[in-house]
This record gives C-alpha cells, sequence and structure tokens, in this order.
C-alpha cells in the first residue's frame, strides 16, 4: 500500500508540474511583441507595462494591451520594458533631439529600426538633459550661453524648457538677452556695459548686440569688470567720423539731473543716450550740462558752433512749441530763407533736414502762421512758361515747390533757380531734390509753421 501511495502522490506532482509548465507556455506564448507586423519585442514587456505603467490592464488580452501602448503609450512616452525609456532616450542623444523633438514615436522607430544596434544610452536620463546644445541655426552661442547655467538661474526659463535645450536657447536669443539675462557664469551683460565706453556709445541700449559682439570677437579682449555702475560716463560725440570732447561743457550726472527731460537717461544709467540727446536737442534749446558753464560761455558757443555751423538754435527751441498730426514738423524761417524738417513729438523734435529756400516777393508775401501740408502733384505751370516740380500745399494755393524749368517732359532745364531770395508769388521755392524730398516723405496732416524772424 505504501509503494502504491508513493507512486500515487508523485504522478500527481508530475501532473502539477506538467499543468503549470503548460500554463507557463500558453501565458508566454500569448504575450505578443508583434502588431501589424512590427515586433516591438526590445522596447515592450507585457509584464512590466502592465505593472509600472498601466496596472489596470493587468489581465488584459495581450494584443489589447499591445495595442494601447503602440497607439497610445509610445505617444505619451510611456516606459514598457525595463531597458528602454523612449524619454531617456530622446534627453541622451542631442542628435536625435534635433530631428525629432518631442515626437516620441519616431524616436522608437529609430531605435527598432538601428538604434538598437548605436550603443546609445537608453535609461537613466528622464529628468536630465545630456550635451545640451549651445549653437542656434549653425551659430556657436558658447562664449555667451551655457544650458545648465541658465536653467539653473531661472525658474520660468527652467519651469519651460528644463528638458528642452533646443527651445531654451531659441529663447535666450530672441528673449532672454532683451531681458538681460545671464546665461553663463563668465558673461554678463551689465558688467560688460558698464566696462566698455566705446561699446556703450555704438549700441546704446540694445543688449542683444552687446551679447553677439563679445561672441563674435569681444571674448578675445577680456574687458569685463564686475561693476555695477557705469565706467567713465561717455563725455564726446562724433559727427561725420570727426570726435567731438565736450567734457570741458558737459557733465553726465549734473544734466541728467538738473535737466527734467534728461533725468530718464540717468535712471537708465545710459550715458550713450543722454549725450547724443544733449548734442542733438539740449545743446540746441539752451539746456546746461555743467555746474559753472553757462550757456551763454565762450566754451559752450564755441563746441555748438563746431557741430552746428550753419543751422539756427531758434529753431529748435521754436519747434518745441508744437505738436503735429504725423511724426514730422516743418519750420519755414523766412528771415533766413530756410526750412527745417523735423521728426519726434512735441518737447523730443530732433532736426533731420534743413535746406535753403525763397519765398514770396514784398508785394506777393508768403503767410505766416499755423498750417498743414494738403494736396501733393508731380507738377503745375505757371507764368511766363515755366514748370514747378514736387509741389505740396501748405495753404491753399500756397506750395512747397522746385524752383522754375522751362515747360517740358522732366525737369531738364532751369529758368529761374534762384535760392535765398524773396521773389516768388507766396509760393516757397527749393531746390529739386528738396522740394522731392517733401513730396516723398512728408505726410499729408504735417504741421507747417511759417514765422519770420531774421539772423
Amino acid at each position: 500500500m505504501g509503494t502504491v501511495r508513493i507512486k500515487r502522490c508523485l504522478a500527481g506532482i508530475f501532473f502539477m508540474i506538467v499543468m503549470v509548465m503548460a500554463a507557463l507556455s500558453v501565458s508566454a506564448a500569448d504575450h505578443s511583441t508583434v502588431y501589424k507586423g512590427t515586433d516591438y519585442a526590445r522596447v515592450y514587456d507585457y509584464d512590466y507595462y502592465t505593472t509600472h505603467a498601466h496596472t489596470e490592464l493587468a489581465g488584459s488580452s495581450d494584443s489589447k494591451v499591445l495595442k494601447y501602448f503602440v497607439k497610445t503609450g509610445i505617444k505619451n512616452g510611456e516606459q514598457a520594458i525595463e531597458s528602454f525609456s523612449v524619454r531617456s532616450y530622446r534627453n541622451a542623444n542631442q542628435d536625435l533631439r534635433k530631428k525629432y523633438g518631442d515626437d516620441y514615436e519616431k524616436y522608437v522607430a529609430q531605435y527598432l529600426k538601428s538604434g538598437y544596434r548605436q550603443n546609445r544610452t537608453t535609461t537613466g536620463c528622464d529628468k536630465k538633459i545630456l550635451d545640451p546644445v549651445n549653437t542656434y541655426q549653425g551659430k556657436s552661442y558658447d562664449k555667451i550661453y551655457d544650458f545648465n547655467y541658465y536653467i539653473s538661474h531661472y525658474a520660468s526659463v527652467r519651469k519651460k524648457y528644463a528638458l528642452d535645450d533646443f527651445g531654451a536657447i531659441k529663447y535666450f536669443l530672441t528673449k532672454g538677452m532683451k531681458k538681460k539675462h545671464q546665461a553663463i557664469e563668465t558673461f554678463n551683460v551689465m558688467w560688460y556695459y558698464n566696462s566698455n565706453q566705446n561699446m556703450r556709445y555704438l549700441c546704446g541700449q540694445d543688449w542683444s548686440r552687446y551679447y553677439l559682439y563679445y561672441q563674435k570677437k569681444g571674448y578675445k579682449k577680456s574687458r569685463i569688470q564686475r561693476v555695477s555702475k557705469i565706467i567713465k560716463p561717455i563725455t564726446w560725440t562724433k559727427k561725420k567720423g570727426k570726435k567731438y570732447d565736450l567734457s570741458s561743457i558737459y557733465d553726465f550726472e549734473y544734466y541728467t539731473k538738473h535737466n527734467k527731460s534728461a533725468y530718464k537717461f540717468w535712471r537708465k544709467q545710459d550715458d550713450a543716450g543722454a549725450i547724443k540727446y544733449f548734442v542733438t536737442y539740449g545743446m540746441l534749446v539752451g539746456q546746461k550740462a555743467k555746474k559753472g558753464v553757462t550757456v551763454k560761455s565762450k566754451k559752450y558757443l564755441k563746441i555748438r558752433k563746431k557741430l552746428y555751423p550753419n543751422i539756427s538754435t531758434n529753431a529748435y527751441a521754436k519747434a518745441n512749441q508744437y505738436s503735429s498730426r504725423t511724426k514730422y514738423l516743418i519750420l519755414l524761417n523766412q528771415g533766413e530763407h530756410m526750412v527745417y524738417i523735423f521728426k519726434g513729438k512735441k518737447g523730443s523734435w530732433t532736426c533731420i533736414k534743413h535746406f535753403r529756400c525763397s519765398i514770396g516777393k514784398p508785394s506777393t508775401p508768403t503767410p505766416e502762421g499755423m498750417f498743414g501740408i494738403g494736396a501733393k502733384g508731380l507738377y503745375f505751370d505757371s507764368d511766363g512758361g515755366a514748370r514747378c516740380w514736387y509741389y505740396s500745399a501748405f495753404y491753399g494755393s500756397y506750395y512747397f515747390h522746385s524752383v522754375l524749368y522751362y515747360q517740358s517732359s522732366g525737369p531738364n532745364s532751369i529758368l529761374d533757380g534762384t535760392i535765398g531770395g524773396s521773389v516768388s508769388h507766396g509760393c516757397v521755392r527749393l531746390a529739386l531734390s528738396n522740394a522731392k524730398y517733401i513730396y516723398d516723405n512728408i505726410p499729408v496732416g504735417t504741421r507747417v509753421v511759417s514765422y519770420n524772424r531774421p539772423f
């Protein structure tokens, strides 16, 4: 009996082993990794996926789980096998990020086709970028930009671009530089700005230019001092390639703190903007720029005369009393036989052109007052066989127009080219190029102020 029982027991155990093995065999056979002709075995394991990513799918048919992974899981960057994470594969391989961006399906396709043979990193980088880029559109920015430094110092950048090195460098170049972001330990744009007088004069506060210049050649000169204020405020200006020293009549701190319209330059620590404002506006309306130096002092007047040998400063003073419907203003000083064209706005006009003119005879004077540019035309014919080109009306039939030409198909032969006299019927005669400038560039509605102030 003992032997029989033992045999029956052994037979039972054997039967159970056979059944378990059969079950395991069936289970393994059911876990197919092929979907529509593609074998996902290198990136997918049923048990791992249903244990780590989707426990709710455990016990579902293999075909259902595999289909879900292929159709949804891959797009979402889900890991389905211990040896491969598509997020790590993306983050670890710069060349693939450049090609595929965030399209996880393409990473998986590449890995299944050839990537598995290329000894690439496939795990351990889900939350970090390896080998981040410092180039954009084929240009290197390695002297002013480091991805890891940048995202570690700006929370808003890190939040958006911690796993997007291509997006981060684009953001830095298009927006970060304008915000004066420091993106590498060795370059701070404010240090560079404060340290370099010539750069400030050339670039003003166009911050991108400082970064780009330093990247291109500035790094070779090592001209960065870690200073919080500008070193040696600019006291000179350039005109037509010639440099003029204004230090005897100009001081940045004094000028910007004692003239309300210039105070904004002190707040911004913009010495380049301040000196240019003084030269193009302040000097011409008589703003004092240095303690102890009056606007009537010999040195003040001498420098102003050098910079503006032919322009009347009273035109600037008068211009800033007026506004205009456009960004232009025209002053006609009949006493000087001069036309001044300004650009800007009330209180901050800059003279962009000035030229001689002829005005009306005493018997047919040019009107004085405030007017506006109106109708324009290519030419009109006048008495005595004359043709006037490029006319721009400013008051009824009173025009800015060219000197008198013979009547022909073009302004080829001058009939009367007088400039600087009182010879017209009331219109303002100009050299052809100046009449054309007003005709081409000065919009309808621009204010015209006609007055008579002698030299």
